[in-house]
């Protein structure tokens, strides 16, 4: 939990989020060790990871529309003892709002008649088109940056159908640009799943609903989670969602202070590859971050509304669709340790949500995600090859994907008995990729104080680095999320005032950005920033929070030292303390650092 807002609420320990109810210990851990026996029967058996819903299967309960009937522009299978080439084809619909929705139908690379093939969902990062007929058969070296994201062809050389699609407002679908808004994106998404299950008469069955899966990186993540938990029939059987948000208001604004960095890219990319389609109320949102430096209780409320949070804590809000909890569907994140828009305690928060309602869920990270030009590079502890950006340790993310679906739609007991073998989470340690497997994100730890330190504001390029942790031997890790309580007082109050503040400042006027950086005992003045990861803290008086998540391996002697600066570029331009009444703040507190030791690590 923390102490201001936007920001998702992540129990502070254990596997499982604590927003429902209170447990106590003995309890909580019963429940979480009975979750891993089942995880574990489940990947004996093969028999419970299969579909999405309760009762072992996945159909949604209630009284559902019928499907629609097919429009003629699905087409059949190879009559049975035949067979031939897979296709690519593209399909439009019109949306309920008149709107235009275009994907493409790859069938997988051979159909044989009478066989029957499990289906994969595609959706692209912002603002890239779909795959195409013409990219089917691109394949890029293995292990290269997040190509699996946005290819295709190591699935449907699998067997797998893949129908990728133009998100609302991209490529050639139309409509504004909502930033997946479940009343729109996703009636649109439920309309090319609705399609698939009436058009393609060569899709497999389980339990009377398709065997469905789904992939995609970023915004490509984030509708994953959004179809999961709007489809009435609860199709989804296993996703791969990577580096993607938890909850917008806070992966856009944690701390309440704008992320104009990424609201900036947002709006360039949004209306120039959509043709200056952003949705008036989503540039209304950018345009508050930068003009007010900070959004308002609505822009939150839109933005939130949009995440998987939304749904996971029930903030339900007038007017909008219920807030009910996510149905069960087994899920594999990656996530970026270098990743400065959707960092590590997003998939956590994403990972203990989608636990809770009972899948197979797993969380495994790698050094790639959204890095802003400017930040800490990667090769700072060397690089053996492409892959060291797909991985954590031994597993690749592309390969480990296929396997996943291989093991959750196939049922394929190769992979069964592979996924046997893949650890809860894996944290990636450094740019070689090497990482440490962990049966629980720590969150918190070693605790060190901050001495009371003045902040200039008015010299915002200036460091106050604060020495919290020395390894006193070689290998010692730290990996997971820190905590911390920090104060910012007024310097300078004058007697009389309010708060001691002069006439014309707020509380509010006050914020710092606060990050880890890690000093090594050969150069102990070069700060290296710790996954580039910032979190600003706004306002007077004391906050609990969480900082970013963070993994590094130190050798003795190396130092993890807090820096607290009045601006934070790239990520913030234009975000500083405005008002020129103050001139500085004064920051104390203490910080719990998730020291693991001299661990072993996997490579």
């Amino acid at each position: 939990m923390t102490g201001d807002s936007g920001v998702p609420r992540m129990a502070p320990t254990g596997h499982r989020p604590a927003s429902r109810h209170k447990r106590d210990p003995e309890e909580r851990h019963m429940k979480q060790f009975a979750a891993v026996l089942l995880s574990l029967g489940c990947l004996v058996l093969s028999a419970c990871g299969s579909s999405g819903g309760s009762d072992g299967g996945n159909n949604g309960s209630g009284n559902l529309p019928p499907l629609p009937a097919p429009d003629g522009q699905g087409q059949a299978g190879p009559a049975a003892g035949s067979e031939r080439a897979g296709r690519s084809y593209d399909v439009t619909l019109t949306a309920t709002d008149g709107e235009r929705i275009v994907f493409t139908v790859h069938e997988p690379a051979q159909l044989v008649g009478g066989q029957k093939y499990p289906v994969l969902l595609h959706g692209s990062g912002f603002s890239i088109p779909r795959i195409t007929a013409a990219m089917r058969n691109f394949a890029a070296p293995a292990g290269t940056p997040l190509v699996n994201i946005q290819t295709s062809k190591q699935y449907t050389d699998a067997g797998y159908a893949v129908v990728s699609f133009d998100q609302r407002g991209f490529g050639t679908s139309s409509g504004t640009v909502t930033i997946m808004d479940p009343d729109k994106d996703g009636a649109n998404l439920l309309q090319v799943v609705d399609w698939i299950d009436a058009n393609l008469d060569w899709t497999a069955r389980r339990d009377g609903n398709l065997v469905l899966g789904a992939y995609g990186g970023s915004y490509g993540g984030g509708y994953q989670l959004m179809l999961n938990n709007i489809d009435p029939r609860h199709r989804l059987d296993a996703i791969v969602p990577q580096i993607t948000w938890y909850d917008l208001s806070y992966s856009l604004g944690s701390g309440d202070v704008p992320k104009s960095g990424y609201g900036l890219a947002l709006t360039a990319a949004g209306e120039v590859l959509s043709g200056l389609q952003m949705d008036p109320s989503v540039l209304a949102v950018l345009q508050h971050g930068l003009t007010d430096n900070r959004y308002t209780e609505e822009d939150q409320a839109m933005l939130r509304y949009h995440s998987n949070r939304y749904f996971c804590e029930g903030v339900s809000q007038v007017g909008k669709r219920a807030a009910v909890h996510p149905p069960r569907v087994d899920a594999l994140f990656f996530q970026g340790m270098y990743d400065a828009l959707f960092n590590l305690n997003e998939a956590k928060a994403n990972y203990e949500c989608l636990s809770e309602s009972g899948g197979d869920v797993r969380l495994l990270t790698y050094n790639i995600g959204h890095v802003l030009p400017g930040g800490v590079g990667l090769i700072s502890g060397g690089l053996s090859g492409p892959s060291d950006f797909s991985r954590c340790g031994p597993w690749e993310a592309g390969a480990l994907s296929l396997q996943w679906f291989d093991a959750k739609l196939k049922r394929d007991p190769a992979a069964i008995a592979a996924l046997r073998e893949v650890p809860e989470h894996c944290i990636t340690l450094s740019s070689n990729a090497e990482g440490v497997v962990v049966n629980r994100i720590k969150t918190g730890g070693t605790q060190a104080d901050v001495p009371a330190t003045l902040v200039p504001l008015l010299l915002p390029v200036s460091l106050t680095p604060v020495t919290l942790y020395t390894a006193t031997e070689d290998g010692t890790v730290v990996a997971g999320i820190p905590t911390s309580t920090l104060t910012l007082e007024n310097p300078l109050p004058i007697p009389g005032l309010p708060g001691g503040l002069p006439l014309g400042v707020s509380t509010d006027d006050a914020f710092v950005f606060v990050s880890l950086a890690r000093s090594r005992a050969a150069l102990p003045s070069q700060l290296e920033t710790l996954g580039d990861q910032v979190r600003p803290v706004r306002g007077f008086g004391t906050h609990t929070i969480e900082l970013n998540g963070i993994g590094v391996k130190l050798n003795a002697g190396d130092r993890i030292d807090l820096l607290v600066t009045a601006a934070s570029l790239p990520q913030y331009p234009l975000i500083i303390a405005r008002n020129p009444l103050l001139p500085a703040v004064r920051v104390s507190g203490t910080v719990q650092l998730p020291v693991l030791g001299a661990v072993e690590t996997v490579h």
